[in-house]
């Protein structure tokens, strides 16, 4: 009986001012029915997860407490917690032991577009349809206690916070990736050599390059500041609503993510040469983590600094760190020596080269691996081994608290970060002005599973979404490549125009891949279709006599919907609604409204129809049904929608056909016919209709 198919759909982006969930406690007497709400879990050091929740009674005792224990649990995280007189207070999530012991609370505020701290605990917390709430492990500094805010948010919810996400360096993210490659914009920089990563937060897209740092529209792409004096190819980290970044002037800078002004910088190189700070920030709680690369043949450094102020906590001198991001795990920080610069030749490095361990708190030596070559890639933890790759063409994976081999794998390794999901590790490979591969193993042996021979040697790092890995070809024809991660088939590949080397990585946000190119170029790529996806489920014939259920799924693509409101129209002999409880109904039209429809969720409707041919069918026919001038119900789906920021999706219209049959029933189930097309349907002698009707707000910058 279940086979999928869809109705008329209309997603109709209007002005009408209906009314959004506000975002303040709300009496329970005010609480009307369940609530469909929306929990970020943000661990503090890069990691987040959103867990997409019903409550069948918000009003409940512990409702909101209780829903929050379950989607921890299904995500696997772990929370702490102790009860008071006054409630329960939060004191971890997922285990990362937040240096000021206790977890903040909060809010979403939909009229401001903005967290705020909870005026209550969270076991007396009542949440109404649509709401969201936020636990955060770093929202308290650990030292002063001021209040920090999470940056994933309904209205950005997958933000790629920085370099190789999170403070593993695991190169994986939680959002979406396009299935097919559509440039949503392209904003020309002015710049050549575009050598950093992008990061994502707050609804904008940050790049470093070679003479300025750019904040651009996640949207349109759009410049909305530009700040000169920092540049370089060092990637920014998005933290408590600013960018820290090095420089190519030796410095680190905290740079306001609004306005671009600068709050502190502080100089790590006394001679930065012409690349000065090239290691990518790595931030979690109340510290940043970084290397210097000496161009001037001396020692470099491994930094631990405020994040607050940039003072800095320990500095351990070691050889050059260059583009290689620290992985903090444990209490350890680990990171790739890429070794004393060579001035003599001006481009080899001597050794010593390999992985360092080093104490999180006081920076004091662990352990040291030695590798045949220099390591410029990010090392990264899975379990208790880290992996990184070395320009002698292998993979290491090593114990992460003795620093002894687990094993080695010769798949043509070189500067690529590598990314791991689930026991599989992605590695890129190849030296400038040669060929590259990028090769999948397990990452508990180094058993290889899969190798694909790209357009060029991959210098950039490789990220995981989506079932997807993302990465580029650092050659004269550059080009950008989506892999499926199980197969390493291709899924679509892009090569930016003009042409030019690829040396900066792809980051995957918010449903989106922005990629850098040498041409001065920033891309956005993204899925192509609506904002709103809807599906029908139901059988392909609808008999007069019987009782059929229908189930409506409404989801949300590519961002938070808001205020949308689904109306459900048949012509037929009955229609019930069974769940959720409508919001009106005149006749046989119901009227549901949602609120808000987070992304990556989805809301369902269950009604029961009886009967799609009016007028009555004959009596007692063997067949299909003639009484109605057609032996089939013509229905077809118009959506037309808008994204967050008022943008509108084109009108797509689908047409199907149902079979009406008599009382004797349906036979076995055939499938019914879809047809795509764009135009107008007209005169349908029966017609199912659903009209959505999606209200957008244009997003307030923060």
């Amino acid at each position: 009986m279940g086979i999928q198919v869809r109705f008329i759909v209309v997603a109709v982006a209007c002005a009408v001012a209906l009314i959004v969930p506000g975002p303040f406690l709300r009496p329970s007497a005010l609480v009307a029915g369940p609530a469909f709400v929306s929990i970020l879990f943000d661990l503090g050091d890069g990691a987040y997860e959103w867990s997409h929740t019903f409550l069948p009674n918000p009003a409940a005792v512990n409702a909101t407490w209780n829903a929050t224990l379950a989607a921890a649990a299904q995500l696997g995280l772990t929370v702490k917690w102790r009860w008071y007189a006054y409630g329960v207070a939060v004191t971890d999530v997922g285990n990362r032991n937040p240096p000021s012991g206790s977890v903040g609370i909060y809010q979403w505020n939909g009229t401001q577009d903005r967290w705020q701290f909870t005026s209550t605990g969270i076991s007396s917390l009542v949440l109404s349809d649509g709401d969201s709430i936020a636990l955060y492990n770093a929202a308290f500094d650990g030292v002063t206690f001021a209040g920090r805010y999470p940056v994933p948010s309904p209205l950005n919810p997958y933000p790629a916070l920085q370099f190789r996400g999170d403070a593993t360096n695991s190169g994986a993210s939680n959002s979406k990736a396009p299935n097919s490659a559509r440039v949503l914009w392209d904003h020309d920089t002015g710049v050549s050599e575009i050598g950093s990563t992008p990061s994502v937060g707050y609804g904008k897209v940050f790049v470093n390059s070679r003479n300025a740092l750019f904040a651009l529209d996640e949207s349109t792409g759009q410049e909305v500041w530009r700040n000169r004096f920092v540049h370089g190819v060092s990637s920014p980290a998005v933290f408590d609503g600013g960018l820290i970044v090095g420089g190519s002037d030796g410095r680190v800078h905290w740079v306001n993510a609004t306005s671009g002004a600068e709050r502190w910088n502080v100089s790590l190189l006394t001679n930065p040469g012409f690349s000065g700070i090239t290691s990518s920030p790595k931030v979690l709680f109340d510290r940043v983590y970084l290397g210097t690369f000496n161009e001037s043949g001396g020692p470099g450094e491994v930094v631990s600094m405020w994040a607050s102020n940039g003072t800095i906590v320990w500095r351990h001198a070691t050889s050059s760190v260059h583009f290689s991001s620290p992985a903090v795990a444990s209490g350890m920080v680990y990171v790739g020596l890429i070794g004393t610069y060579n001035r003599s030749t001006g481009i080899t490095f001597d050794p010593p080269f390999g992985m360092l361990a080093l104490g999180a708190a006081k920076g004091d030596l662990k352990w040291f691996f030695s590798t045949k070559g220099s390591v410029a890639a990010s090392p990264l933890v899975d379990g208790n081994s880290v992996i990184s790759s070395s320009k002698d063409g292998y993979v290491y994976s090593v114990n992460a608290t003795t620093g002894a081999e687990i094993w080695h794998a010769d798949v043509g390794a070189g500067i690529s970060s590598s990314a791991a999901h689930r026991g599989v590790l992605f590695v890129g490979g190849g030296a400038f002005g040669g060929g590259g591969r990028v090769t999948a193993l397990r990452s508990s042996t180094g058993s290889i599973l899969w190798t694909f021979v790209p357009n060029g040697p991959v210098q950039s790092s490789v990220s995981y979404a989506d079932q997807k890995i993302v990465f580029s070809t650092n050659t004269a024809d550059g080009t950008v490549y989506c892999l499926d991660a199980a197969t390493g088939e291709v899924v679509w590949e892009f090569a930016p125009t003009p042409a030019q080397y690829i040396l900066g990585s792809p980051s995957v946000a918010d449903g989106m891949v922005f990629i850098p190119s040498d041409n001065g170029h920033l891309y956005a790529m993204k899925e192509g279709g609506d904002a709103l996806n809807v599906t029908v489920e139901q059988p392909s014939r609808i008999s007069d006599a019987v009782d059929t259920r229908v189930n409506i799924t409404v989801a949300a693509n590519f961002g938070a919907a808001t205020n949308v409101t689904v109306v459900v129209n048949f012509v037929a002999r009955n229609l019930t609604a069974e769940s959720p409880t409508p919001f009106s109904h005149a006749g046989l039209s119901y009227t549901w409204k949602f609120g808000a429809i987070p992304f990556g969720s989805t809301r369902e409707i269950r009604v029961v129809v009886r009967g799609l041919c009016v007028p009555p069918p004959l009596a007692n026919p063997s067949g299909p049904i003639t009484g109605c001038g057609t032996t089939s119900a013509v229905g077809s789906i118009s959506m037309t929608s808008a994204d967050l920021y008022g943008h509108l999706f084109p009108s797509v219209i689908y047409i199907f056909t149902v079979e009406n049959w008599a009382t004797t029933g349906p036979p076995a189930d055939t499938f019914a016919t879809l047809f795509l097309v764009t135009g107008v349907v007209a005169a349908l002698s029966v017609v199912a209709v659903l009209a959505v009707i999606v209200i957008r707000r244009k997003r307030r910058g923060h």
